[in-house]
């Protein structure tokens, strides 16, 4: 698919209403191909695993350049859309058209922006966006996208941070007023409880856990209509690399660490062996 055929594929996605569409979260092209291969359907990519590749925790240092060569490389490498997060869009609403252009020029499929000013992945009091300055910045962002299918995502952090639904409920619809294709709901714990609210929600709802304790046919029993697995693919490669060095820096030997250990045919094929070798076949080696 193109960049344009991926994205109606993805407000395909966003609009059924039958099924929680899982969104698997990459952290290079390699983890991309990965879940490619195994059929997801949409792709993800954001400032966490960014930052942790970059060995920086997410607290407002990773910024638009740091994210767009990876999202940029992940809609170039594979056939899936791919949703990226861009934070609080990372300029004020006259000047946020940058961050819709650049992400659009990129090849992906849709961003969202965010409502948190301070306070995420942190323990200090969280600070939030004025509702009325963040419907500014969706406002900016839908005016400014050159493909109308281009999906404008508006996040809220007011359950996340702050315990209130209430006031995501008023601040989510306040966005989808603006514009936004969907809001953006993060929850501690089950997502559940979305089922007692999601009818007072005017638009598509795409949620995501810190610590999920849902299954797919829960979000969607709950009404989630897309469920973003950010952290999976590196929290799982952190923790076999973690487990490969200790292992063998304590038995000092290798030939026990085969269940870490991929096949090198199996690697080769998802890093574009078989195109290289169709290629000498059809066009020579020289």
């Amino acid at each position: 698919m193109d960049m344009y055929q991926k994205r109606v594929r993805l407000r395909e996605l966003l609009n059924n209403k039958n099924e929680c569409t899982p969104v698997m979260g990459a952290y290079d092209v390699l983890s991309a191909r990965i879940i490619e291969q195994t059929g997801f359907p949409v792709l993800y990519t954001g400032s966490f695993v960014t930052g942790a590749t970059k060995g920086l925790p997410d607290v407002g240092l990773v910024q638009m350049q740091d994210l767009l060569p990876l999202a940029r490389d992940i809609a170039k490498e594979t056939d899936l859309p791919i949703i990226c997060d861009a934070d609080t869009g990372w300029y004020h609403s006259a000047n946020i058209w940058r961050t819709v252009h650049e992400f659009e020029a990129a090849g992906t499929s849709g961003i969202h922006i965010e409502d948190t000013v301070f306070g995420k992945h942190t323990e200090f009091p969280p600070v939030l966006l004025e509702k009325e300055a963040m419907c500014q910045r969706i406002r900016a962002c839908v005016d400014a996208r050159k493909d109308p299918n281009f999906l404008i995502i508006a996040r809220s952090d007011a359950i996340y941070l702050k315990d209130d639904p209430e006031d995501a409920i008023d601040r989510i619809n306040a966005y989808l007023d603006a514009g936004a294709d969907a809001g953006f709901l993060v929850f501690k714990g089950a997502i559940a409880s979305l089922a007692e609210y999601r009818a007072r929600i005017k638009g598509p709802v795409i949620v995501t856990s810190v610590d999920f304790q849902d299954s797919i046919d829960a979000e969607t029993a709950a009404g989630a209509n897309m469920s973003i697995y950010w952290p999976l693919t590196i929290f799982a490669a952190f923790k076999a690399v973690r487990q490969v060095c200790e292992s063998f820096y304590k038995g000092r030997d290798a030939s026990k660490l085969q269940e870490y250990c991929f096949d090198e045919g199996m690697i080769n094929q998802t890093i574009s062996y078989d195109r290289f070798n169709k290629n000498i076949d059809k066009y020579g080696a020289v």
